[in-house]
């Protein structure tokens, strides 16, 4: 880390006269130490680093970075054989950053530098770093099976321990889908913040985070594009579409704020440790407390959302808890188009409030899996709506304690169940038409409005914007056209309306005719 020694004396001009060190540069008082630099595939390392004479690889001007600097890419081709990729071992001459004064690695047009993988290498790396700002980078691997097996072999961005980082505004695509690959993986880190960044082209899990602790996710857009998965290479619910958009496994206290996932296995789920997983540790933080707001998933072929415990038959599992998922809370989560909207498989003390799911098979689902039959649960739903299901809208089996409150069921098919079991625990089921266009949210005139009396609406309403688990007044979609926060428009990658980030809103009927925006919103 660098050091700083501080100047003293007794007269004012002496201390003037002094100067002060950083790290390893001496600055003497009433200059300014530069802190903006600049890298392009057209540089040379033996440049100053300035936009007029700029580096060329990253290795050197990731190396000759301190808190508070920022290191802006030209646009164009960033490769391992030419500039080398963005990989930084903070065990080394690289600075940590420092709060308030982080390190800053950005493009200098949005998206305009686009690192290439080779199908081994990881295009973006961070070795036990912290306070590192990465933004509006393009990073993308490629297909080859002619490199070494392994586990994150060709994942497009990896976090290797650290903490306090934050990507923003990126532009991930395509995992080496002969590997198992990920988009991102964030593995033994701790307080990560992943913005605004869009996802595409993925098989596996397109961002995973292993044994960390307070990673947020917020505002990021997926679609798999149907991706496909070459020699079967992981078990995945189907192999023409990505696996999971975000997966927490065996983590603690994460944040999942206003993603949408498209066209995915399951689009987002909370898991204990991987039955195959190679590590025989207690898990390094109690496996617990993941919150999840204002999050869509559309066209899925397992759930919407996933909360899972992984006792893999142990009795009693009560001395695994790296396994056994607890305390999760699901507020204003909304799936479309999925076999099941929300499943929860012995996960102690899960919470389901303000949950819309449309055209399921079944809604949410409470249940004790076969691996999992040494564990007693509870867990609960409260006023969640669910729409032209051929199944069951809620369905409780084998939980020792839950409750349905406040929760409807509309439009069922022919022999469908709405409630099951239906006892003295499915409190005040509330009756209402399906009139509702809407998928984000309640329409104005939606009769699910105040349904639950003083507890408010029932259904989901994504309408404003979550920050670090609180419910702000700033709107999530364009008030004019309905636009989710998408970045930067890249020919040929993210400007298909039909399968990109910019399209979304109208695929979810967000600001449509019959669907406007509205004016005002019950909380």
């Amino acid at each position: 880390m660098s050091t700083w020694r501080w100047c003293t004396g007794a007269l004012l001009a002496s201390w003037l006269a002094c100067g002060c060190q950083i790290g390893a540069l001496d600055v003497p008082i009433g200059s300014d130490r530069q802190n903006l630099f600049y890298v392009g595939p057209d540089g040379d390392d033996l440049n100053p680093g300035t936009r007029e004479k700029p580096w060329k690889t990253l290795a050197r001007a990731t190396s000759a970075l301190h808190p508070g600097q920022t290191l802006l890419l030209l646009n164009g081709d960033y490769r391992l054989e030419t500039t080398g990729l963005l990989s930084v071992d903070c065990g080394g001459p690289p600075n940590h950053g420092r709060p308030g004064m982080p390190i800053t690695v950005r493009a200098e047009n949005e998206r305009g530098a686009v690192l290439h993988g080779d199908g081994a290498s990881v295009p973006l790396e961070l070795w036990g770093c912290s306070d590192w700002v990465i933004e509006g980078l393009l990073l993308a691997n490629e297909h080859n099976p002619d490199v070494a097996k392994g586990t994150d072999v060709g994942t497009v961005a990896m976090l290797h321990g650290g903490h306090d980082l934050t990507l923003r505004r990126l532009l991930l695509m395509r995992s080496n889908h002969d590997r198992h690959s990920h988009i991102l993986r964030v593995l033994e880190a701790e307080h990560v913040l992943v913005e605004e960044c869009e996802t595409y082209d993925f098989y596996h899990n397109a961002f995973e985070t292993v044994r960390s602790l307070g990673v947020t996710f917020r505002r990021n857009y997926f679609h798999s594009r149907y991706a496909v998965s070459a020699g079967n290479t992981v078990s995945v619910d189907d192999p023409t579409r990505g696996e999971v958009a975000i997966q927490i496994e065996e983590s603690s206290s994460c944040v999942l704020e206003n993603n949408v996932a498209e066209v995915v296995g399951t689009g987002f789920s909370v898991v204990g440790r991987s039955i195959g997983s190679s590590y025989t540790d207690p898990a390094p933080y109690p496996v617990s407390g993941a919150r999840l707001y204002g999050n869509i998933v559309r066209d899925s072929l397992g759930s919407g959302f996933r909360i899972e415990t992984r006792c893999d038959e142990a009795a009693p599992c009560t001395t695994r808890p790296e396994r056994i998922v607890a305390d999760t809370l699901i507020v204003n989560g909304v799936a479309i188009q999925t076999p099941t909207g929300v499943s929860v498989d012995a996960a102690p003390g899960t919470r389901v409030d303000n949950v819309t799911l449309v055209d399921v098979t079944n809604g949410v689902v409470l249940k004790r899996g076969s691996g999992n039959a040494g564990l007693e649960f509870s867990a609960s739903a409260a006023r969640g709506v669910v729409r032209g299901f051929n199944g069951v809208a809620f369905w409780a089996t084998d939980a020792a304690d839950w409750s349905f409150d406040h929760c409807s069921a509309q439009a069922p098919a022919v022999e469908a169940i709405d409630f099951s079991p239906n006892d003295q625990r499915v409190q005040l089921p509330v009756t209402a038409p399906n009139q509702d266009a809407c998928l984000a949210y309640l329409g104005s005139d939606s009769l699910l409005r105040g349904a639950a009396g003083a507890d408010g609406d029932v259904g989901a309403n994504v309408l404003f914007r979550y920050q670090d688990g609180t419910l702000t007044r700033e709107p999530l979609w364009n008030q004019v056209t309905g636009a989710f926060p998408c970045g930067a428009v890249v020919p040929g990658i993210n400007d298909d309306p039909n399968q990109s980030c910019i399209g979304v809103h109208e695929r979810l009927r967000v600001g449509t005719p019959d669907c406007s925006l509205p004016q005002t919103v019950t909380h």
